[in-house]
């Protein structure tokens, strides 16, 4: 609406001495007289005669212009936003506008209005203001209805114009139009998908189908030649033999194979001939081989170039007579004289039999048999005992499965190192709104059973420190009646969900931790995770440095699994300590924790 539509054709003073007739006007133009005051006239239309005009009151003559006129606009300032509040509908509108007769053409000459359009456009942005947010920006033709049933009629103005033949065009504005072709693609590739997923689908069935039946096919080919196979001798001359069957087809390549095998085995004879008759060479040089090792050397020799050749062990042959030489003589200075060979000096060389003992007299040795089972050594157990309590929060849904498995990995190590686990007395509680023991005070071994946390409601830390305070107490007689020195218990406080506010748990903690009034007082380590409260971590713990807190960033499960593997460790790690006679005790944060007091 950047053009204007100026409906005053004319506007000039009322002449007072007119000479000759009055001006005659277009029959579309209707002439409307204005005094000073503010009063119009409008005499049917027709302008006074020159007489008139000299008596008349009205000081200013108006031409008004009658004719209807039709424009188009784009509501461009003042867009319909949709339902969603974020895109716009781009709306257009075809219009007619008139003067309604000789009593519009006064309205309109008092309103003082020169250019129609702005009173149109403030007329239909009126009429359609907030339509938008009935609709969503996918639902254009909607809001189109909608606009041209507002808008059917026609309506006549207070400045005397008469609005009629609208006609509303609506479409998402560029930024809609975007994303309603985005979504529109995107539905098309999601069509699409689906219809290429069955045949997709059906193909990666069959092509498993076919690759299942090709494997089982193989396995039965290979079941049958393994079965082919079975008297068959797996050596050289074996498997030539295999293969000429399997490929007849082929003779000439067996053969082939066989001559390189014969031929193989020449060369190896000769090496092994070789190398055997140096070795004999080197050993008659240095006169280490006797009259009597003949025999001996030339069987040696003979099987070596026989196993080389593949032919076996080689028949033995007769011994060779060497002139003047008896099988292993000696010289006659060091043969024993014939005096001194009687029966009883050749039997002084020889070893007389076992006999078994009369069974009324017993051997002085027992008798030890063939095998000797291996007996375990017994692991000595350490001067000092460790009581390690874990009180771990049952309430904390998210982290019950980690602590589990931080306690199954914690069982498994003590159990497997029983060095570092005779050091430790181990108790596992479970606290919700009442603490149950998981595992009472024991050193852990194979035989014992591994704890299990099972989720409950509530949180009370009261009722956990008075439980500690009796059992502790207890322990503490038990271990020391067995002649342990008992080092200082140790209490990891695991907690993770939302306390409850009746919970006055300071007094019972002051009773557990105060070494004036308990003598087996705890150190304890307290550790907060999910929606735990920094200042009760603080406060639990019996020093500063035994207060850890999980980043606030991070998810209840990751800090759960954080203290598992830090339970794990420090436990097992201190265990270790004890075993090396060092008893004493220090902790380091878990991964990713920081102290709770740097946590306000």
């Amino acid at each position: 609406m950047s053009e204007q539509v100026s409906l005053i054709a004319e506007r000039k003073p009322v002449p007072r001495l007119a000479v000759g007739p009055t001006k005659a006007t277009q029959p579309h133009l209707a002439v409307v007289y204005a005094t000073a005051a503010g009063e119009v006239e409008c005499f049917d239309g027709r302008p006074m005669t020159p007489s008139q005009q000299v008596f008349s009151k009205y000081r200013t003559r108006y031409e008004v212009d009658l004719r209807p006129r039709q424009r188009s606009a784009v509501l461009g300032r003042n867009p319909l936003v949709s339902r969603d509040g974020v895109h716009a509908f781009e709306v257009r509108v075809d219009f007619c506008f008139r003067i309604d007769g000789f009593d519009g053409a006064k309205n309109w000459v008092r309103s003082g209005i020169d250019d129609a359009l702005p009173v149109v456009h403030g007329y239909l942005t009126s009429l359609f203001h907030a339509a938008g947010q009935r609709f969503a920006i996918e639902d254009s033709f909607g809001l189109q209805m909608f606009l041209n049933q507002k808008c059917a009629q026609q309506v006549l103005l207070a400045e005397g114009l008469v609005i009629y033949g609208c006609q509303v065009t609506v479409a998402p504005d560029a930024k809609s139009k975007a994303y309603l072709e985005s979504l529109i693609e995107a539905g098309r590739r999601e069509t699409l998908g689906q219809a290429e997923h069955t045949p997709n689908l059906g193909a990666v069935v069959r092509q498993g189908q076919l690759d299942s039946k090709q494997q089982e096919l193989q396995m039965e080919a290979a079941a049958r030649q393994a079965k082919a196979l079975e008297g068959t001798r797996i050596d050289s001359e074996g498997l030539i033999r295999q293969y000429l069957n399997t490929h007849p087809e082929d003779a000439a390549g067996a053969f082939e194979m066989l001559r390189k095998l014969e031929e193989a085995r020449f060369a190896t004879a000769e090496l092994q001939n070789q190398r055997a008759l140096a070795l004999f060479q080197a050993m008659a040089d240095k006169n280490l081989v006797q009259a009597g090792d003949l025999e001996v050397m030339r069987q040696l020799l003979t099987d070596v170039v026989g196993r080389a050749a593949g032919a076996g062990q080689l028949p033995a042959a007769g011994t060779p007579q060497l002139p003047g030489a008896r099988p292993w003589d000696a010289p006659a200075a060091q043969l024993p004289s014939a005096a001194a060979s009687g029966p009883t000096q050749t039997q002084s060389h020889l070893q007389p039999p076992y006999q078994q003992p009369p069974y009324s007299q017993p051997p002085s040795q027992p008798y030890a048999p063939a095998y000797t089972p291996t007996q375990a050594t017994p692991v000595a157990r350490p001067a000092y005992a460790a009581l390690i309590y874990l009180v771990l929060d049952e309430s904390a849904p998210d982290c019950i499965e980690e602590l589990n498995r931080g306690l199954s990995d914690l069982h498994a190590a003590l159990a497997a190192a029983a060095d570092v686990s005779a050091g430790i007395r181990l108790s596992v509680l479970g606290m919700a709104a009442t603490t149950e023991p998981r595992l009472q005070l024991e050193t852990v071994t194979t035989a014992t059973r591994t704890p299990i946390l099972t989720g409950r409601q509530g949180l009370s830390y009261g009722h956990a420190f008075q439980q500690l305070r009796t059992v502790v107490a207890q322990d503490v007689g038990v271990v020391k009646a067995q002649g342990a020195q008992v080092l200082r218990p140790i209490v990891y406080f695991v907690t993770g969900g939302a306390l409850d506010e009746t919970d006055d748990w300071r007094d019972a903690h002051r009773a557990l931790t105060d070494a004036t009034g308990n003598p087996a007082a705890p150190h304890v380590i307290a550790l907060g995770v999910g929606r735990a409260h920094t200042f009760a971590v603080r406060a639990v713990a019996t020093r500063p440095e035994f207060g850890f807190m999980a980043p606030p960033h991070q998810d209840a499960v990751s800090a759960a699994h954080s203290c598992a593997v830090f339970l794990r460790d420090s436990v097992v790690g201190y265990g270790r300590r004890i075993a090396a006679g060092d008893p004493q005790f220090s902790v380091n944060p878990p991964d990713g924790f920081r102290r709770a007091e740097d946590a306000y």
